[in-house]
């Protein structure tokens, strides 16, 4: 093997140029223009017996004298532009390039012969909770080791407490990857504990400390509409429609003021509810919001309802007037009773006898809640003979209210306790002289009994004159959305504006409505 070549100030890799030449099948020249000299070479493809290399020619990393330069970038360029052009480096750039060189990437952009540095890779685990687990055991029965998992979940509870963990959550554990089946380091705990938020437990390394965040998932508010026929009651038609129990047991309160679901809902009445939900990026339901509006048409008489916040904070539901529906008294406070027995003399079911029922007994399930007909003052709490356990409240100097056969009481009942109507404070059970499990209600004027279901009870308070007119703002805006939902328009609002005003139709995480 002969080699010819002409030595200047740059570094020359000859082990280089022997690589490139195994790349040719058959004898070549090739020139190579180098600054300030040039260096030719004749080879045989026999003789080159070292290994490929992927750069020919290594630049010297001295400092370069100006007749020596490499070519510089356009922005160095631009500060020697009144330099003369290197003869050499003119015609490299001119001449045409054999298919051989063409292959070839630019000297410049040929990198170097460096060893690289192995990428750290991922384990990554998927877990289930079961009913019993606790997540030290879940972390330790995943591979991580007892120390790391306890420094995760250490970290992890001022987010969120591990406690809240409940049966079916699913986690994806990370752990640094070693070659075999066994886990290295743990890295991240990732889980979804709702549809509003994710848990984040994570570190860069070994080295580092966990760091835990809870992140808020994008969610989106719009207007749902919902109205129907009665068939045989106003649940079974709500629930047929898709509405949300916490909508239905909303529209139930506000209307028992004036209206007896037991007796007055006949087949053929009409409910209309507005309200709002909030929905994440993939349209599933996160969580309902207010009743914005509610209209019951029972006999061919129709009721409207408008949900107002007032400038202190308090809301209530309205008439179109301006008139609170909430009375001194709720007629029926439970919900989704049936009433099994009404005021008047009666056969005794256990006694046998005829003897007067002074109060309305609603059946209903064990456990069901019981609520305050109104704001008052806890009278008695405990057992009251035949009554079972009993609880009976003063509203003001003239109305009680009584509570009996309860299974149990809210927490808090107790004498003399102050408490808010529709407050919970028990629960329907059959205590006491009962067949089954039930609300005894009864409505006391000036010490006697009365018909709940007939007594006359005053309405709850007028809006003033200053809050009248933000009101009828507020029912002329309800109205149009509701005009719009009545047409099948979807009304939403972006996730990240929850202030924003609502849109009609389109998606609410849509890329439309990006932000």
């Amino acid at each position: 093997m002969e080699l010819l070549f002409v030595v200047t100030n740059r570094k020359i890799d000859i082990e280089s140029l022997l690589r490139f030449g195994k790349k040719v099948s058959f004898p070549a020249i090739l020139a190579i223009p180098l600054i300030g000299g040039a260096i030719a070479v004749s080879w045989s493809a026999a003789e080159a017996d070292q290994p490929v290399a992927e750069s020919l020619v290594e630049p010297a990393r001295g400092a370069e004298s100006p007749a020596t330069a490499l070519p510089r970038a356009p922005e160095e360029a631009s500060e020697t532009e009144d330099a003369a052009p290197d003869p050499l480096e003119t015609s490299a750039a001119s001449r045409p390039r054999g298919p051989q060189e063409a292959a070839l990437p630019p000297a410049e952009e040929t990198p170097l012969d460096m060893p690289e540095e192995a990428e750290t890779g991922i384990l990554v685990r998927e877990i289930t909770v079961a009913p019993g687990d606790t997540l030290m055991q879940l972390l330790i029965g995943a591979g991580a080791e007892p120390t790391q998992a306890h420094q995760a979940i250490t970290a992890m509870e001022p987010v969120y407490s591990p406690r809240r963990l409940m049966p079916g959550q699913e986690l994806t554990v990370a752990f640094a990857a070693t070659g075999s089946d066994a886990p290295g380091p743990l890295l991240s705990i990732n889980f979804r504990p709702n549809r509003e938020r994710d848990i984040e437990i994570s570190r860069s390394n070994e080295a580092d400390d966990f760091f835990a965040e809870s992140i808020d998932r994008p969610v989106a508010r719009q207007l749902a509409y919902a109205e129907g026929s009665i068939e045989s009651n106003l649940s079974v038609a709500a629930t047929d429609r898709k509405v949300p129990n916490v909508v239905l047991a909303e529209a139930i309160r506000a209307f028992s003021y004036d209206v007896d679901f037991q007796r007055e809902i006949q087949k053929g009445d009409a409910f209309e509810f507005l309200y709002e939900i909030y929905v994440d990026e993939e349209g599933a339901l996160v969580r309902t919001g207010e009743l914005l509006f509610a209209a019951m048409t029972l006999s061919g008489s129709r009721t409207e309802l408008y949900y107002y916040e007032r400038a202190d904070g308090s809301a209530d539901f309205y008439t179109p007037q301006g008139a609170s529906v909430r009375r001194s008294l709720m007629r029926t406070p439970i919900d989704g009773a049936r009433l099994s027995s009404g005021f008047g003399m009666r056969k005794h079911p256990i006694l046998g006898y005829s003897k007067m029922h002074q109060g309305t007994d609603f059946a209903a399930p064990s456990g069901t809640p019981i609520y305050a007909a109104g704001n008052g003052v806890i009278d008695f709490a405990g057992r009251n003979g035949g009554y079972g356990k009993y609880v009976r409240l003063r509203h003001g100097s003239s109305y009680q209210t009584a509570y009996a056969h309860m299974k149990s009481f809210a927490k808090g009942i107790a004498k003399g306790a102050r408490v808010k109507q529709g407050q919970v404070i028990g629960y329907v059970g059959t205590t006491g002289r009962s067949t089954g499990p039930h609300l005894h209600y009864e409505v006391l004027v000036s010490g006697k009994q009365v018909n709940p279901l007939k007594v006359t009870l005053p309405r709850g308070e007028k809006l003033k004159e200053a809050e009248l007119a933000d009101f009828a703002d507020r029912r002329g805006e309800i109205e149009r959305h509701l005009t719009l939902a009545q047409g099948g328009l979807l009304l939403v609002q972006r996730g990240c504006e929850p202030d924003a005003e609502l849109l009609e139709q389109g998606s609410a995480m849509g890329s439309d409505n990006d932000c």
